[in-house]
């Protein structure tokens, strides 16, 4: 299926690492114009000089700070000047520490402020600035990286700052739809992230076998007995992104890899 994404440009934030760079890399190899955003600038060289080696194409980058309107504001201004165009944003951004599991009892207000103003305020910071150039076009897509621990209890930030995001963006969704921008949310289960192949490590250690055994082994209660890989989430972003789901808005899909036991309609 060609996804007509050749050409096309697209911003992608927390693009430095993680999911960010996998679906950054991606929508590369389909011919898209990417630009990477973060607040690191050799974290974004670094990633843009090996996603070009192995795609072939050049990769913007652009200082960004979601929590400050001014660096979005420029960052955006530069994709425009580059681009002439911003198809599609990514929001990929998220606070790690401001996102540490523990009981709510124990939770400190502050890094719960921290994990939703770079999460969900952020999200919604760069949706008000890409907002006009994509009414201008009559097209955009938007979609946001939120986390299956928003339909279960268990991880009160996570849970809470998924929560609101999902919130925010379907109300969005319902204000952008005339002017042709769709919103969506993937919620993606647990992560093989670098943390998380630090505890797979560890469990292989303990417990013999290759790295897939020791990942089956912490993944028990997940259907297909594996964490959820960031290629894994690439495909729906990319389509979510492209003119094939024009029909699809307001949505949260989760790539958990059946792990949510919650029914869901």
């Amino acid at each position: 299926m060609n996804l007509n994404l050749d050409g096309r440009s697209v911003l992608i934030t927390g693009g430095s690492g993680g999911i960010g760079s996998v679906i950054a890399e991606q929508f590369a190899h389909e011919g898209a114009d990417v630009t990477i955003a973060a607040r690191g600038q050799q974290a974004l060289d670094r990633t843009a000089a090996e996603i070009a080696s192995r795609t072939g194409r050049n990769v913007r980058v652009a200082l960004m700070d979601v929590t400050d309107a001014e660096s979005i504001r420029a960052a955006v201004e530069s994709v425009l000047a580059a681009t002439g165009r911003l198809d599609a944003v990514v929001n990929s951004a998220v606070d790690v520490v401001g996102g540490a599991p523990g009981a709510p009892s124990e939770l400190e207000a502050s890094a719960l402020g921290s994990a939703l103003d770079v999460k969900v305020l952020g999200a919604l910071r760069v949706i008000q600035a890409v907002t006009p150039p994509m009414r201008a076009m009559g097209y955009g897509r938007v979609i946001a990286i939120g986390g299956a621990s928003s339909r279960q209890a268990g991880t009160t930030s996570a849970g809470v700052r998924n929560s609101a995001l999902t919130a925010l963006c379907k109300n969005i969704a319902d204000e952008l739809g005339p002017n042709g921008i769709t919103v969506n949310v993937i919620h993606p289960g647990g992560v093989l992230t670098a943390r998380n192949r630090a505890r797979v490590e560890s469990e292989r250690e303990r417990g013999g076998g290759s790295f897939d055994e020791a990942e089956a082994r912490l993944a028990a209660s997940v259907p297909l007995r594996r964490m959820i890989h960031p290629e894994d989430i690439a495909p729906l972003a990319l389509f979510l992104a492209s003119p094939a789901a024009a029909a699809i808005t307001g949505q949260t899909i989760a790539v958990d890899g059946g792990s949510t036991r919650a029914i869901t309609y």
